[in-house]
């Protein structure tokens, strides 16, 4: 069962990408949102005001917007109280500025819409909850992209919210804020409304809460246990003072900013006990760190977010369940690369060629990513590798990385066989500055040594 999760976490991804996976960065940048949401369960309706403050950087005047906003029921978009004109252009919209923005000038608008049933919005009779940001909320949803978050959600009686970020404080019985203030990317912001119970844990100085469909009870050392490793492996501190598992009705497999994961309901009773699930926990509990914690510069980056998640999760298999069922993983994610190559369908890991989201996301960043790292944790040794991982962690804490950026960090890094004296000074001296080149350029830019990336 655990491939047949692994599958669909690879195809739930695919969810919050964007059509074209390397658009042409836009001349602003939004640094807050401030969205008020209002839950219609009965009609399936969501009614929203999001005020997005943004600013240029363009060296001239900018006289539109563009934002990312699905398939969102525009009503109106005002500058203070001034209307502003806008059009849609697919899932595109286009503001256009009466006063066009300067360099370096600071604006808000406000964007009045509805939402009904799309694909990162799902509607129950008891329930919803989100997968793709531009679904429920515009936003300038690039993977460079970081601001953050005040979100107000208004749900039905009777029903608990929970959002990225921080619960900040309600206002009155059925409406609540959450506050996300470390910047991260609009495709990790999201929330859930629904009947669920509450349970509730505390581990590593952190509040681990679980919600579900039904007053079961739930076992929180699985997650406990993947918040040490990952805090030990990666020497970062969790992100964030409280963890959420929300598990909902359908299929969903979904990180978000702040500490919340969207998980099956079905899945919840004994969570983390069978290696299906304990490879799942952790591989979304991972995106935290790698995805949320350490962005990606660009679509083509994905493997550093999905790959090194999987192969987090599968370093967990190792330490609680043993070398066997570590190596089934291993060969479990060669098998699916490999099928991939067979197939005429392989790509390099940095890939820009990306043109739909069922190109942009699939099994070959998590997969080909995973089988990456494996190769560079055998070349230099597993002390070095992490040694090296940590520093990667804490370098690009906050920032959006690169591959570029990933290799530079094992630049330093030598492999094992070499540094340990099991070759002659000869083999040593030339292989101390290849081998990892020689990976990144095969497996990472599908380049030739004649041709490496610079």
């Amino acid at each position: 069962m655990i491939w047949t999760l692994r599958t669909a976490h690879c195809l739930a991804f695919i969810a919050i990408l964007p059509l074209a996976a390397a658009p042409l960065r836009r001349p602003y940048t939004a640094e807050h949102y401030d969205v008020r949401i209002q839950v219609d369960l009965a009609n399936q309706r969501l009614n929203g005001e999001a005020r997005i403050r943004f600013h240029s950087q363009a060296d001239t005047p900018i006289s539109a917007l563009e934002l990312d906003a699905g398939g969102l029921e525009v009503a109106s978009v005002v500058e203070g109280q001034a209307p502003q004109y806008f059009e849609r252009n697919g899932g595109a919209l286009a503001v256009v500025l009466t006063n066009p923005l300067r360099p370096d000038e600071h604006r808000t608008i406000t964007v009045r819409y509805e939402a009904g049933p799309a694909p990162g919005l799902k509607f129950f009779a008891d329930q919803i909850y989100t997968t793709v940001a531009s679904d429920w909320m515009p936003c300038n949803d690039r993977p460079d992209e970081r601001a953050t978050l005040q979100l107000t959600i208004t749900a039905p009686p009777g029903a608990e919210a929970v959002g990225s970020g921080q619960w900040s404080g309600s206002q009155g019985q059925n409406v609540t804020e959450w506050m996300l203030d470390s910047a991260s990317a609009p495709s990790w912001f999201g929330f859930a409304v629904g009947r669920f119970a509450e349970r509730t844990s505390q581990a590593e100085g952190v509040k681990l809460q679980a919600l579900l469909a039904g007053r079961q009870d739930f076992d929180f050392e699985p997650t406990a246990a993947a918040l040490h490793y990952l805090d030990e492996r990666t020497g970062k501190r969790y992100p964030g003072q409280s963890y959420t598992q929300v598990f909902v009705h359908g299929d969903a497999i979904h990180s978000m900013a702040g500490g919340l994961t969207l998980l099956p309901e079905e899945y919840a009773q004994g969570f983390g006990k069978q290696p299906d699930t304990l490879w799942l926990l952790t591989s979304e509990l991972a995106h935290q760190w790698y995805g949320v914690g350490v962005g990606l510069k660009d679509w083509s980056d994905l493997w550093l977010s999905e790959g090194v998640s999987a192969f987090v999760a599968d370093g967990l298999l190792l330490q609680r369940l043993g070398k066997q069922s570590y190596d089934k993983e291993v060969e479990h994610s060669r098998q699916i690369y490999n099928r991939f190559r067979t197939e005429g369908k392989d790509r390099p890991l940095d890939y820009t060629e990306w043109t739909t989201r069922e190109d942009a996301g699939g099994e070959i960043p998590t997969h080909k990513g995973a089988s990456f790292l494996y190769l560079v944790d055998e070349l230099v040794g597993d002390s070095a590798f992490w040694d090296v991982m940590r520093t990667y962690t804490s370098e690009e804490w906050g920032h959006a990385a690169s591959s570029e950026d990933f290799q530079k960090a094992f630049g330093g890094a030598k492999p094992e066989a070499a540094s340990a004296g099991k070759k002659s000074a000869k083999a040593a001296r030339k292989n101390t500055a290849s081998p990892l080149d020689a990976l990144f350029d095969t497996w990472v830019y599908g380049i030739s040594r004649g041709n490496a990336k610079k």
